[in-house]
């Protein structure tokens, strides 16, 4: 039980014996925590909460017992346990039966969260905002495709109009424009992937991580790519197609 020698009135340096503390009797010093002792509201951080090794250079420890019999203290109501990384939620249960093994369903026991599951907690948010990122950048990405797609087709109304002409049936101009937006989009992700691992192998060098890549995602994304240039060219694909020969060659520069 730690006891604030503030307030007990009591004196870290006055000497090596503690004379008016237990009803004048004199008490041997053990030791001196420090000798820079600071007012205790020096140990209150900004958040409300006690800074431990800062209260203790200020603080007398005693047993409960002895603060019950001799100060009148009565018997503790709070209990601060400090605990090794990642020990916090086995002592959490084990602390209330250690406690009071009669009554340990009375106490409250507030711990700190498993730093595994506050971890997985993060690592679930940052990927499910890069998901929404990458899903914002397929469709933005789509977006780009058929426009430039769609412009080509009307570029091209002559080339259409002449291919017609010639023989060429509307599944063969359908076929011509969603081969070239699924190239588009087949070197887009090839690129992409490509960025995306020389970024990751360039940040774990500079900072001397180990680079840890997940193949599938990178072989996938070209694939990704080229799903997405032949989603954003079918509009295109079918505006050509349905074109008629004699309209695009009279149209057509």
């Amino acid at each position: 039980m730690i006891h604030s020698a503030e307030q007990v009135g009591l004196d870290l340096r006055a000497g090596p014996f503690l004379a008016d503390l237990l009803d004048g009797a004199e008490e041997p010093v053990s030791g001196v925590v420090a000798d820079d002792v600071e007012p205790a509201e020096a140990c209150i951080l900004g958040n409300g909460r006690l800074d431990l090794d800062r209260a203790l250079d200020t603080s007398v420890v005693l047993p409960y017992t002895t603060a019950a019999d001799r100060l009148a203290a009565g018997a503790p109501t709070k209990v601060l346990i400090r605990t090794d990384l990642g020990a916090a939620s086995l002592i959490a249960r084990q602390a209330p039966i250690a406690l009071s093994p009669n009554g340990h369903d009375s106490l409250q026991v507030l711990a700190p969260p498993d730093p595994a599951s506050l971890r997985g907690g993060v690592e679930h948010d940052i990927n499910g905002l890069f998901v929404v990122l990458g899903l914002v950048s397929l469709v933005v990405g789509a977006i780009g495709i058929a426009d430039v797609t769609l412009v080509t087709v009307l570029e091209r109304v002559g080339e259409i109009g002449l291919r017609r002409s010639l023989g060429a049936r509307r599944r063969h101009i359908a076929a011509q424009f969603l081969v070239e937006s699924v190239t588009v989009g087949l070197f887009g992700g090839l690129l992409g992937s490509s960025a995306g691992i020389i970024a990751v192998v360039v940040v774990s060098a500079v900072n001397g991580w180990t680079p840890v890549l997940d193949l599938s995602l990178a072989a996938g994304a070209p694939v990704t790519g080229a799903l997405v240039g032949l989603l954003a060219g079918l509009y295109p694909a079918m505006r050509a197609a349905r074109m008629e020969p004699v309209e695009t060659l009279r149209s057509g520069t």
